[in-house]
């Protein structure tokens, strides 16, 4: 297939859109069978999952966008009241961000997004900011039908930029974060993506906001090692999908034999301290 770019393509167009993605391809890095597990159970996004997906709407499609697609709960009111059902429906689809609590959705919206725009890869005022958001790209690779919507594009420097949303942007916790959830896997997609797209070499930047005042934002670019492995292993995913789409097999791997043992903070029952009795006590 040719190499197709779609600027400011809505996301539902994006998902209907032929292509393997690589939020669902990663799965078969662990069994054929977690691939098509992850294509036919729907994810129930967690709360901070739906604070991601609004801080990218605000941040990269506008506040045009963000205020069509998102409202602030009225302070006191409760949706499973009369009065809550009314305006609920008086906003229509529009999804419905608490202020306060736990998490204080709303703010916490509002305040990633004002501490992102401090960097000029996300300052609104430049030119042709919205078109250089949330780029589609269709490709083939490895024999396979490939698409990536891309958080942003800096062409000048040869970056795609994806947005985080964290607890923590301490290294080592957001580093766990980063290998535990595959985003290794991510940052090569789509720099391979980048790079078919726009016919140059891409690196690949993580930018990284935690959740909770003051919102702290770092910046974490992929190193050539991380890439390396991540290229690996997409082709690796690649190429054992299209055999399982040749074949129509989608086999679960085969049952390992662990040894069980103790963790290292285990205290053997033969060598726990005896209860004090009364006599230790006076």
């Amino acid at each position: 297939m040719d190499v197709e770019v779609a600027y400011n393509q809505s996301e539902f167009d994006y998902r209907r859109a032929e292509g393997v993605n690589q939020s669902s391809l990663k799965k078969i890095l662990q069994s054929p069978a977690h691939y098509q597990a992850a294509l036919k159970n729907k994810l129930i996004p967690t709360p901070a999952m739906e604070m991601g997906t609004a801080l990218h709407c605000l941040t990269l499609d506008g506040k045009e966008a963000f205020e069509a697609q998102y409202v602030k709960k009225p302070d006191g009111i409760k949706l499973t009241t009369k009065e809550g059902k009314e305006w609920k429906a008086s906003v229509g689809r529009k999804k419905v961000l608490s202020v306060g609590g736990k998490d204080d959705p709303w703010n916490s919206v509002l305040g990633m997004d004002e501490s992102l725009r401090r960097l000029a890869y996300f300052d609104p005022s430049q030119d042709n900011y919205i078109k250089h958001n949330e780029v589609s790209v269709y490709w083939e690779w490895e024999g396979v039908e490939c698409k990536a919507r891309l958080d942003r594009v800096d062409y000048e420097n040869g970056l795609v930029l994806d947005l985080k949303t964290t607890d923590s942007i301490e290294p080592e916790i957001f580093t766990k974060k980063v290998i535990g959830l595959g985003y290794d896997f991510q940052a090569a997609y789509y720099a391979k993506a980048a790079e078919v797209a726009f016919g140059k070499p891409f690196g690949f930047v993580f930018a990284a906001v935690e959740r909770k005042a003051p919102f702290t934002v770092d910046l974490f670019e992929v190193d050539e090692e991380m890439m390396a492995e991540g290229i690996a292993k997409c082709e690796a995913a690649l190429r054992l999908y299209r055999k399982c789409s040749e074949s129509g097999e989608w086999p679960n791997r085969e049952p390992l034999v662990r040894k069980l043992s103790y963790p290292s903070w285990y205290q053997p029952y033969g060598k726990m301290e005896e209860p004090a009795t009364e006599e230790d006590l006076f």
